[in-house]
């Protein structure tokens, strides 16, 4: 085994109260977006953020990457903080068959794919750092015009289907992708239709001065 893989104690066995403390933690900094110690609080009063009033990351705009709340805990663990003290920890009393570390596009196949073999009544958690599942492959919403409007929020193509190995083909089938429509739906044309063409755009604070490309 890699050094760099025992210092992050791969080497060691996990106790449950130690997931349990880790697992509250990765879910504490996630829910609000605030600072560790209001991420605890809403994690003791069990104000989940996805039962809050007008939770609905789709429809929320700036750069929504790695958004605040999603990065803190892991900064504060680069920096040498702990979160192994089992005062700080609570044994919710769950058990489950399957744990998923990340929600994005191969965390969700794991979790289809465990539940597929295993039956509908796996219980399955999924831990995620951002307050939206999906990864590159999230989603967007806008209302323009009384029409709601849905755009990508990363992935954007699918790029290659007949090369997919049979799980991911699998995986298109069983979530009801038609890969066959993709020449259908994907206008390669607009862009240069509108005179618009590939550029980067360099920001004055890092380059010196705004340009495009």
């Amino acid at each position: 085994m890699k050094r760099k893989n025992r210092q992050l104690g791969m080497d060691r066995d996990i106790t449950r109260r130690d997931f349990l403390n880790g697992s509250t933690i990765a879910v504490g900094g996630s829910l609000l977006g605030s600072p560790l110690s209001q991420a605890l609080a809403a994690l003791e009063s069990s104000n989940d953020a996805q039962n809050m009033p007008g939770y609905y990351p789709p429809v929320r705009d700036g750069l929504r990457g790695s958004h605040p709340g999603s990065f803190e805990v892991g900064h504060q663990l680069r920096d040498g903080a702990r979160f192994d003290d089992p005062a700080d920890s609570t044994d919710t009393g769950e058990e489950y068959d399957l744990v998923v570390v990340g929600g994005g596009l191969s965390g969700l196949s794991a979790a289809h794919f465990f539940r597929k073999e295993v039956g509908p009544d796996a219980r399955i958690l999924i831990i995620e750092n951002h307050d939206d599942f999906g990864g590159h492959a999230k989603r967007n919403e806008f209302e323009y015009k009384g029409r709601t409007l849905v755009d990508l929020g990363g992935t954007e193509y699918i790029e290659a289907p007949w090369r997919y190995p049979d799980a991911a083909k699998t995986l298109m089938n069983d979530i009801g992708v038609d890969v066959s429509l993709a020449p259908k739906v994907f206008d390669h044309g607009l862009y240069p239709s509108l005179g618009m063409q590939c550029g980067v755009f360099f920001d004055e604070k890092t380059f010196g001065k705004d340009a495009l490309v």
